[in-house]
């Protein structure tokens, strides 16, 4: 069926990033924590550690450090994967899906602390049980990576905080090239002038948003360091309730009243 509303809003597109980024620190640090020292988002950090364990010859390591990198690859994929198959639908917003599928996954992690009285101290061994759960975390991240391509023209990761570290500096600089032509031998005269039209200013939005990104991921990061001090692994409810909400928002889009327009 086809969605009335239209496409999302760039209004719409910057507060689902932005919580989907406060989503994935908190997941991050919580997996950190409880899966010994394993990033269920942060793909760099793993392939260094593998690449490690791969110079030292631990093989059991490059086993435990790459299948959350091989997990979150299929995240990517599966979220490719529904993302294009509902636009070939002709659905105008195909995240409910691919967000739904991402909170199931977290919820069952959950559910699986159920034996252990959810204690946020997941041992390596069984290792059955502890690849699965790192694969409840991991591919979840990877899914919701390709459900906000881009907003306002630029593109947003909302699990890789380096990518729009990025963008921020190369964003601000751009901007401050833009300053600085516009205030040059002028400056006392231009400057109010100037900085009145500079929130217009498509390189300054861009570094803006970056920047409130990269916050959005320290939050939840902080979020979940001390929900799981207080709570354990039951304080993984907060993203889901998040993610679900997402969700059921993007699949009731169509039955409520149509945004206002883009910025």
């Amino acid at each position: 069926m086809r969605n009335p509303v239209g496409p999302l809003t760039t209004f719409e597109k910057v507060n689902l990033a932005l919580a989907m980024t406060w989503a994935a620190g908190f997941v991050d640090l919580v997996g950190y924590i409880s899966l010994y020292g394993l990033y269920t988002s942060h793909m760099t950090g793993n392939t260094v550690s593998m690449a490690r364990h791969i110079s030292e010859l631990q093989w059991s390591g490059v086993v435990r450090r790459g299948w959350p990198i091989l997990t979150f690859v299929f995240g990517l994929m599966l979220g490719a994967f529904i993302y294009e198959a509902e636009k070939r639908r002709k659905i105008q917003v195909p995240f409910p899906s691919a967000i739904g599928l991402e909170a199931l996954l977290i919820a069952i992690f959950i559910a699986a602390g159920i034996g252990s009285g959810f204690k946020a101290n997941i041992p390596p061994q069984p290792a059955d049980k502890f690849f699965v759960m790192v694969a409840l975390l991991a591919i979840p991240m990877g899914i919701q990576n390709v459900v906000i391509r881009n907003v306002g023209g630029l593109n947003v990761y909302t699990t890789f905080v380096t990518g729009s570290l990025v963008k921020f500096a190369e964003n601000l600089s751009q901007y401050l090239f833009w300053l600085r032509d516009r205030t040059r031998h002028r400056f006392r005269r231009r400057i109010l002038k100037v900085l009145r039209v500079s929130p217009h200013r498509l390189h300054l939005q861009r570094s803006a948003l970056t920047l409130v990104l990269w916050s959005a991921y320290l939050a939840g990061a902080v979020c979940g360091g001390f929900s799981i001090q207080r709570w354990a692994l039951l304080g993984m409810i907060a993203p889901f309730v998040l993610l679900l909400a997402i969700a059921l928002y993007g699949a009731f889009r169509p039955l409520l009243p149509a945004p206002g327009d883009e910025w």
